[in-house]
């Protein structure tokens, strides 16, 4: 027997052997008013607890004298075949909502974090990236001129835009128009 076959056999043995000894579950038996993913997962669980508690019970009835033991054992790989083909169905569908879900739930987070950032934070990221690049050996991929290179020019610019708000301004006033 191969390890992953011997880890599977106990494990399996471990968990019917609790349903087989009569410990519950901490899950009610009823699936829950609550949201609808979580009762398709509790419902599933319970499906997947009952298929258990009905293969210990084949299991036990194997050491019955009149068990016909490779009946019993057919009936438990057919068992399994049906719990396998009902998991894989419900968490084949179930996957695709996951996925849409994930999908909406990141675009609802990012469109909050877009709302919060700083827009000038690229280019502290770049800032940082190109150190990376840097400590790597790697060329860089961008040049950054300096603040103090462009800072005159951007002092102009701001107070040609000021003035000609204010021109703008006069002219409404002279000609009697806000």
């Amino acid at each position: 027997m191969s390890t992953d076959a011997a880890l599977t056999t106990v494990a399996y043995q471990e968990a019917t052997m609790a349903s087989s000894e009569g410990i519950r579950s901490a899950f009610s038996t009823q699936p829950s008013a609550r949201s609808p993913k979580l009762r398709l997962y509790e419902t599933l669980f319970l499906w997947n607890q009952g298929v258990d508690q009905l293969v210990a019970l084949l299991r036990s009835m194997e050491k019955l004298p009149s068990a016909h033991k490779s009946a019993l054992q057919c009936a438990q790989a057919g068992i399994e075949e049906v719990r396998a083909d009902v998991n894989a169905d419900f968490l084949e569908e179930q996957a695709e909502y996951e996925l849409d879900d994930a999908g909406r739930f990141w675009r609802q987070r990012r469109a909050y974090e877009k709302e919060r950032e700083d827009p000038d934070d690229v280019y502290i990221n770049v800032l940082h990236r190109e150190e990376e690049r840097k400590k790597q050996g790697l060329p860089p991929r961008i040049g950054i001129v300096p603040y103090s290179a462009v800072a005159d020019k951007e002092k102009r610019i701001e107070e040609e835009q000021e003035r000609k708000k204010l021109g703008s301004k006069r002219s409404k006033a002279i000609l009697g128009t806000t």
